[in-house]
Formats: structure tokens, sequence, C-alpha cells
């Protein structure tokens, strides 16, 4: 079998240096937008939960006090 690639350059001992984002920085800075992006939600939608839930212990509809259909 004949090997049609040249050699790698190892001229100071080192490979070649990757051209462009290390893949790991891309990952990174992905992840760190999604867990933004959840916190935000978060912090947009607890207070409307909670205000629906304050709407509802209001008016005699609690959660805990509501009773399972059929029984």
């Amino acid at each position: 079998m004949t090997n049609f690639q040249g050699p790698l350059d190892f001229r100071d001992g080192y490979l070649p240096a990757a051209r462009g984002l290390p893949v790991p920085t891309i990952e990174t800075t992905a992840l760190l937008a999604v867990l933004l992006a959840y916190a935000v939600g978060f912090a947009i939608l607890y207070p409307l939960a909670q205000t629906s839930v304050v709407k509802s212990v209001s008016t005699g509809a609690a959660p805990a006090l509501m009773e399972v259909v059929g029984h």
C-alpha cells in the first residue's frame, strides 16, 4: 500500500496550530447562552406563575385544597 500524503512538518516538535476557534470555546459559549436564556426565562415566568397561584389561593382554589375529581 502506498502513502500519498506527505509527512507532517515537525520542525519545532509541535503540531501546526489549528485555524479558527477551538471547538471547546464554541461549546462553552453555547452552554453559557442556554443557561442564560434559562435564567432569563425563569426570572420572567416565575412572577407570572406566582401571581396566578396567589389569585387561585385568594379565590379558594388552592392546589392543596382541590379535591380529586370522582372521589
